[in-house]
């Protein structure tokens, strides 16, 4: 409906129409994708889930992708993860784990919402919960007070319903420790072979008509990614920022008020020597570690090089360096490393200091002091500050007085010939995986750009960095390329696919003869392939060791009885052929730390196992419906 009034609205009366929606979606705070729908996203029991809150989980699991890969993640990408299915069932869990808990009595009560978000250290300066903070990082994110604090009500009913559930499991059999114990310190020692695709890639000759058919087979997976052409209005927060006055004595005020922000903390420049010893280490493994560090020590203090000493004898990441950590603060380091680097004078050594990373010997090469930086120094940082805290409402209300003129004008062109003032920016056309320099990979305004049609109107989108409007000038649909116009590229992967298919042929053959009587020697070298005999490989430290994890973990499902795969195992482009050569299974005894450990993980497994059943349970009883639009 709303589209038809954006594409149809000459006449005066569909423009008082569209004003009124617009009014509609001001107050009900509409923005981006699907939130422009009133209807509830997802109900759970009667339980309404709005498209806003559907939003938020959406946005907060896309960033944290985002974060986890380190750019932004292709709309491909996200749907190979089930992206929309994940947030989807999450929301129904946590209805449905809120709603189990109040029939279970449970209740969160106003005093313990107050003490958990003081206690969150995103809104504390020196350690002390910070009113303004707090306030400043909701408005950036799209939270009042109060949406927030019932949000954090939730949170907090899911996890006590969640301890409630799985504190039923609370019971673990000596047995069941001594199995686990097992399984994870069992360790397995294999004959391999491996047949590399690599090896066979010289092979593969290409043949024009097995190429051509081989392309028809796979040309979807070289489909051209859809491209817009893209008008936008934006209402960024340092544009706007830029328009707003700042007077001198006002910026003066602010570091009267906030000097704790221009508080550099003192700074220390340290080399370590350090000998690795974790929780999980044994006694054995402590006593050597300590040992190692008490005679380096000596050495340390009779005037070695501790650089050299580093270079030589330290075990951890930054031996490479002779130990040079760089500059850190106090509160940069693990507690007993900290105080003892920040007890030293400089040019220092320490005792041999034990933290969870193991035993580490201290020297301090340099001393920064603790330094407040002078008001000069930083006015220019307060005012841009003052400005982006002003800029934000300004940035809202410009966006929306600038939306509803759109709709009230008919069109985007129609407004823009009342406005020229306004800020236009345009694009030429682009991919998602290449947005323009002007657009940058903000996730939310790719969201919003690629969820639009060609000469559709957004409505207002709000970003990570301020606002904005726009308007899909035109598109380009995914297009499958000719084969003259990829043909490199289609016949190095022709005969990559060649190799791979010859490798695993080769593999197959190689167990069917290992199977047959002959064994994995003797089938080898009738293939000119060469058997390779591991050491005894464990599950814990598989990362390490000559197999990759994978294949480690299926050279476990092999015994006397059973030595070979059921077919060749495949990492990569590599194929490997397996044969049993022994196992060692532990006995114990266990230490009470080990036992403690292994009872917790037991524990933990069997809570979990509870509430997935509780859950699965609740859910299959439950009357839950998903909006359309999220089926799709």
């Amino acid at each position: 409906m709303l589209q038809i009034l954006r594409n149809k609205a000459q006449s005066i009366i569909i423009q008082i129409i569209v004003v009124i929606i617009a009014l509609v979606f001001i107050f009900w705070g509409v923005g981006t994708n699907l939130m422009n729908n009133r209807e509830a996203a997802i109900v759970v029991n009667d339980e309404e889930i709005s498209f806003q809150d559907y939003q938020m989980a959406y946005d907060r699991m896309y960033n944290s992708l985002q974060n986890q890969f380190g750019a932004s993640i292709p709309q491909e990408l996200l749907e190979s993860f089930g992206i929309k299915n994940q947030v989807i069932n999450q929301l129904i869990q946590e209805a449905l784990l809120r709603q189990g808990a109040a029939e279970m009595g449970i209740h969160v009560s106003s005093s313990e919402v107050q003490e958990t978000i003081k206690n969150m250290p995103q809104f504390q300066e020196n350690g002390t919960f910070n009113l303004e903070r707090y306030t400043t990082l909701l408005n950036a994110n799209g939270f009042t007070p109060v949406s927030f604090e019932e949000s954090m009500r939730h949170d907090i009913l899911s996890q006590k319903a969640q301890m409630t559930i799985g504190g039923f499991a609370t019971t673990v059999t000596d047995f069941e420790i001594l199995d686990l114990y097992r399984l994870e310190k069992s360790s397995v020692a294999v004959k391999y072979a491996e047949v590399s695709a690599a090896d066979y890639v010289d092979e593969a000759v290409i043949d024009e008509k097995l190429l051509e058919e081989w392309y028809t087979t796979v040309q979807d997976n070289y489909k051209t990614e859809r491209e817009i052409k893209l008008k936008f209005l934006d209402f960024s927060y340092d544009t706007v920022g830029q328009m707003v006055s700042v007077d001198q004595e006002t910026i003066e005020q602010y570091y009267r008020e906030n000097v704790t922000e221009f508080m550099e903390a003192e700074q220390r420049r340290a080399r370590h020597i350090l000998f690795p010893a974790d929780e999980n280490s044994t006694a054995e493994v402590h006593n050597n570690q300590k040992k190692k560090a008490e005679e380096i020590l000596e050495l340390a203090r009779d005037g070695a090089n501790f650089a050299e000493l580093a270079r030589k004898y330290s075990e951890g990441p930054s031996k490479d360096q002779g130990g040079d950590l760089g500059f850190f603060s106090q509160d940069q380091m693990v507690t007993p490393f900290a105080d003892a680097a920040f007890s030293l004078e400089k040019g220092g050594i320490s005792d041999i200091v034990q933290t969870s990373f193991g035993y580490h010997i201290i020297k301090i090469e340099e001393i920064t002091p603790a330094v407040t930086r002078p008001m000069e120094e930083v006015q220019e940082t307060i005012r841009a500050k003052l400005q982006a805290d002003q800029a934000r409402p300004l940035a809202f209300q410009a966006a929306n007085e600038a939306y509803e003129g759109i709709i009230s004008a008919g069109s985007l062109e129609a407004y823009l010939q009342a406005n020229q003032q306004a800020r236009l920016q345009e694009t030429e056309f682009f991919d998602r995986r290449n947005p323009p320099e002007s657009i940058g990979n903000d996730p939310k305004f790719l969201n919003a750009a690629f969820s639009l049609k060609e000469q559709e109107l957004s409505s207002l989108i709000e970003t990570s960095q301020g606002y904005a409007i726009l308007f899909v000038e035109a598109e380009k649909q995914p297009v499958v390329p000719e084969l003259s116009a990829v043909r490199e590229k289609i016949a190095a992967d022709f005969k990559q696919a060649e190799s791979l298919t010859s490798a695993k042929e080769a593999a197959e053959t190689l167990l069917d003869q290992a199977q047959a009587g002959e064994g994995l020697q003797k089938a080898a070298e009738n293939s000119g392939i060469s058997v390779e005999e591991s050491d005894y490989l464990s599950r814990s430290s598989s990362g390490s060791q000559a197999l990759p994890a994978e294949i480690v973990e299926e050279a476990f499902q092999l015994s006397a009885k059973e030595p070979y795969p059921e077919a060749p195992l495949q990492n990569n482009s590599t194929f490997y052929v397996l044969e049993f050569a022994d196992m060692k299974i532990p006995s114990g005894p266990l230490s009470d730390e080990e036992k403690s450990r292994y009872s917790n993980a037991i524990l933990q497994l069997k809570q979990q196992q509870v509430l997935s059943g509780w859950l699965a349970n609740r859910r299959e009883q439950a009357e839950i419906f998903t909006h359309r639009t999220l089926s799709q």
